[in-house]
């Protein structure tokens, strides 16, 4: 399988709108790349696989033609299923692309304009549960810990080599990440941000995820390939020359940018 990393940033992209910080401005200056939002598509011998439908999408798959074969949805955050704009009548006009959801994302979709007009116009079809079979692999959904305000949330297995896990809260509430992480050859991991303090004034409690440098340390003995993704417009890992980055390369692990293979 080869995996490709359409977006490497969290929901807001970057640089993100509104924002002065000055990763943001190193972006805008050019001094650094930009990143869209959190997504892969996995290649099989005889499919491609959507990992997330971005906002973003439009972007990230303007180089390659026709549909996905299939779409795995880990969860209602904007970042990670609004692209599906792009499926409707207005755009591809896409006739019933697979979209492998868990029960309540499905009932999310079905239950909210315009996700249930994609639905009923039969754009999308469906595929509800936590296993999937075809495309020449196996897909399985992973329930982790994070917010629910509209659906679970899942980390995506793609034949059992590949692990996709863009969100969670922290690793503590997730009994089996160090099993799950280390039974895949290569993991896409959740590294949204890397210390406490950087947004100032903003209660991270509110918006959790596990900080880099914890799960350098609850997973750096492992002999998967990390490869950390999702990452905020305030984490210094966006920059490639930053000290957390060399940090992050000295434990052998490997920060996704946007278009960058596996």
């Amino acid at each position: 399988m080869r995996v490709t990393v359409l977006g490497s940033a969290q929901d807001g992209g970057l640089p993100q709108s509104g924002s002065a910080h000055p990763i943001d401005e190193a972006v805008r200056r050019g001094d650094l790349p930009a990143r869209t939002a959190s997504s892969l598509v996995v290649e099989t011998p005889n499919a491609r696989l959507l990992l997330d439908a971005s906002p973003d999408l439009r972007s990230q798959w303007a180089d390659r033609s026709g549909m996905p074969d299939a779409v795995v949805l880990t969860h209602g955050h904007i970042g990670h299923y609004t692209g599906l704009v792009h499926f409707g009548k207005e755009a591809a006009n896409a006739a019933g692309v697979p979209l492998l959801v868990t029960p309540s994302m499905a009932a999310f979709l079905r239950s909210h304009e315009p996700w249930r007009s994609l639905v009923v116009a039969g754009h999308v079809e469906l595929r509800v549960g936590f296993e999937h079979e075809g495309w020449g692999t196996t897909v399985r959904l992973l329930t982790v810990p994070h917010r629910a305000e509209h659906t679970d949330t899942v980390a995506v297995s793609v034949g059992g080599e590949i692990l996709y896990l863009p969100d969670i809260d922290s690793w503590e509430q997730w009994p089996l990440a160090r099993e799950v992480v280390g039974a895949h050859a290569v993991a896409f991991l959740d590294a949204t941000f890397w210390s406490p303090d950087e947004i100032p004034g903003r209660d991270l409690s509110e918006i959790p995820h596990p900080f880099v440098p914890d799960t350098l340390e609850r997973f750096g003995d492992l002999d998967t390939r990390v490869v950390l993704t999702h990452l905020n417009h305030t984490n210094p890992l966006c920059d490639p020359g930053s000290p957390q980055a060399a940090e992050v390369a000295a434990a052998g692990w490997t920060v996704a940018y946007d278009g960058m293979r596996v």
